[in-house]
């Protein structure tokens, strides 16, 4: 017995002098080396096994391609909705005027940022321009529920060539809020996002979709909304921003770019 002991006080020894990890494994105990064996052999058997197929929550989905416009491709074909109407007298798109139909919708905000926008408005307005400002759609909406606004009117080509089109978002100070942006061209999203916009100034410009287009009406929609602890606040804004043949950069749409169905005067 005392050969085997002065045989494993040499090893003990030789280690400790020569081998730095031996030293510090030591330091450990024999508790902690033994749970680190086992969870280290636990590990390597859970490695082995297939990973659980637990269905994805709607907000951490990828968007099915089929529902999005290609943002980094070459230009896309679009058919228009509608064929470019004739031009009235007074130079204006016959039976059209120039902005848009706005509804306020309601929204469904679930845990997890999984945001519905529900297809029933409670309410319409009319906007113009290229820039939708927060303070519009609060004014046109009620109270204590939280709602977006939602706007759709017609992009009107009237020269053939390449297009782009897209969104900007800006937010001025204003309280931590969650903020829905989209925008739609025809059957299909360019852009889809709900982002954390933090009490600081934020701007982000969405990367554009182009578009090899033919003169005619193409359908165009956005929805917008601000809310913190589901009540709808501003500041904020988006900008509908397009790029014509001839331009080098995207620009804000133009009046005449944007147009919606002309109202029935009483």
């Amino acid at each position: 017995m005392s050969g085997v002991l002065g045989k494993l006080g040499f090893i003990h020894r030789r280690l400790w002098d020569r081998d730095g990890m031996y030293r510090i494994a030591l330091l450990f105990g024999p508790a902690p080396l033994i749970g680190c064996a086992l969870a280290a052999g636990i590990w390597m058997g859970l490695r082995t096994l297939p990973a659980p197929e637990a269905p994805l929550p709607d907000w951490a989905k990828r968007p099915v391609s089929a529902d999005r416009w290609d943002t980094s491709g070459e230009p896309q074909t679009a058919r228009p909705d509608r064929p470019l109407p004739p031009v009235g007298a007074n130079g204006a798109l016959s039976g059209y005027e120039p902005g848009w139909q706005g509804t306020i919708n309601p929204v469904d905000i679930k845990p997890m940022l999984d945001v519905t926008l529900k297809s029933t408005p409670l309410s319409a307005f009319f906007l113009d321009g290229s820039k939708i400002e927060m303070a519009q759609i609060i004014a046109a909406g009620p109270k204590n529920t939280p709602f977006a606004g939602v706007g759709s009117g017609f992009l009107a080509i009237r020269t053939p060539g390449v297009y782009a089109v897209s969104v900007r978002f800006e937010r001025a100070l204003g309280p931590i809020a969650d903020c829905l942006v989209r925008l739609g061209f025809g059957p299909r999203r360019i852009v889809s996002n709900l982002l954390l916009a933090d009490p600081g100034n934020t701007s982000k410009t969405y990367d554009a979709a182009r578009f090899n287009l033919q003169p005619g009406l193409y359908q165009l929609a956005w929805a917008f909304g601000c809310w913190h602890d589901n009540e709808v606040v501003g500041p904020g804004r988006i900008t509908i921003l397009v790029s014509h043949p001839a331009d080098q950069t995207l620009q804000p749409a133009l009046p005449a770019d944007i147009v919606r169905r002309e109202r029935i005067k009483p």
